[in-house]
C-alpha cells in the first residue's frame, strides 16, 4: 500500500509536467505498477494467512507434544511401578517357588515315611499273625502235653493200684508226674537192694513207662537225717540215696526202660518231705522219688521262636 502511494505521487507530479507522449507511457507504467501492486500485496495477504495457519498448526502441534510430553512421564512413572511391582512379583514367585519345592519335598518325604510305616505295620501285622499262628500251635502242644500227662498218671495209678496206701503214691504236679516210693517197701535198713515186693512194684512201673519214649525219667534217692550206719563203699547219706536211686534205674532199665530217658540222682537228707523230728516224718522222707516228665523239645522249640 505504501508503494502504491508513492507511484502515485510520482504519477501526479510527472502528469503535471510532462507531453502527452510521455503521459500514456507514464500512465501504462502506473497502471502496470498498480496491478503488479495488487498482486504482490495478494500474494502477501496470502502467505500471511498461511503463515498464521503454519503458526496456529505449530501452536497446536506443540501443545499436542507438551500432552504428549506429559503423558510419556505418567507412562514412564507407571512403568516405573510396575517394574517395582514386576519386581516383587518375581520375589514372590521364587519364593511360592521355594515354598512349593520344601512342601514337594516334605510330601515326598511324608509319602516315603507312609510307605516305610505301612511296610512296617505290614511286616509287623505278619509277625503278629506268625506268633498267633505259633502261641495257637503251642497252646495246643500244651494241651496235649496235659493231656498225656493225664493220661499217663491214669495208667500209673491203674498199673500200681494195688499198692494204693502200701508206700506208693502217683501226684501230677507242675506238669509233671511223681512216683513216690516208701524205703520200706523197696529196701531193707542200710542196703540198696531192691526187696521183692519192691521189684514187683517197678515191674508195674515199667510196664507203663517202657511203651513211651518220649519221657525223661529222674530217680532220685532221699533219706532221713540219721547218720548212715552201714559199711563199706559207702560212706554217709549221700552215697546211699545215689546207690539207691542208682539201683532202681538199673531194674528199670532191665524192665525195657530206655536208659537213654533216665538219670539217677541223689538228694541225700536235703530235701525232706516232713520233720525228722519224728519217727513217722523220718519215715516219710526215706523214699525214692520216679520224677516222670513229659518230652519238651516242641515245646521249647515253640517258645524259643516266639
Amino acid at each position: 500500500m505504501k508503494k502504491t502511494s508513492i507511484l502515485f505521487a510520482l504519477f501526479i507530479m510527472v502528469t503535471s509536467c510532462v507531453p502527452q507522449s510521455k503521459y500514456k507511457e507514464l500512465e501504462k507504467k502506473y497502471y502496470a505498477a498498480l496491478q503488479g501492486e495488487s498482486k504482490s500485496m495478494k500474494d502477501i495477504e496470502e502467505k500471511e494467512a498461511a503463515l498464521k495457519a503454519l503458526a496456529d498448526q505449530y501452536s497446536t502441534l506443540q501443545e499436542q507434544q507438551e500432552a504428549l510430553a506429559r503423558k510419556k512421564a505418567e507412562l514412564d512413572a507407571e512403568y516405573s511401578n510396575l517394574q517395582i511391582e514386576y519386581a516383587a512379583k518375581i520375589k514372590d514367585m521364587e519364593e511360592l517357588k521355594n515354598k512349593n519345592a520344601l512342601i514337594s519335598s516334605e510330601i515326598q518325604s511324608t509319602e516315603q515315611d507312609k510307605r516305610r510305616i505301612l511296610g512296617e505295620l505290614e511286616q509287623t501285622q505278619e509277625q503278629l499273625q506268625d506268633k498267633i499262628r505259633r502261641i495257637n500251635e503251642l497252646e495246643g502242644l500244651i494241651a496235649q502235653q496235659r493231656e498225656a500227662v493225664s493220661g499217663l498218671k491214669d495208667k500209673l495209678q491203674n498199673a500200681l493200684k494195688s499198692y494204693e496206701g502200701k508206700g506208693i503214691t502217683v501226684e501230677e504236679k507242675d506238669g509233671n508226674i511223681y512216683v513216690s516210693m516208701d524205703n520200706k517197701l523197696l529196701f531193707p535198713s542200710a542196703s540198696w537192694t531192691v526187696e521183692s515186693e519192691g521189684l514187683r512194684a517197678l515191674q508195674y512201673l515199667s510196664s507203663v513207662l517202657a511203651y513211651d519214649n518220649d519221657l525223661n525219667i529222674i530217680i532220685q534217692g532221699h533219706t532221713d537225717s540219721d547218720k548212715y550206719a552201714g559199711s563199706g563203699n559207702v560212706k554217709d547219706n549221700w552215697d546211699l540215696s545215689v546207690m539207691r536211686a542208682t539201683a532202681i534205674t538199673k531194674i528199670l532199665q532191665s524192665e525195657g526202660v530206655s536208659p537213654t530217658q533216665m538219670t539217677a540222682s541223689g538228694k541225700s537228707e536235703y530235701d525232706p518231705v516232713a520233720s525228722n523230728s519224728t519217727l513217722t516224718g523220718k519215715a516219710m522222707n526215706r523214699r525214692v522219688d520216679i520224677i516222670i516228665a513229659p518230652n519238651l523239645s516242641e515245646i521249647t522249640k515253640l517258645l524259643n521262636e516266639l
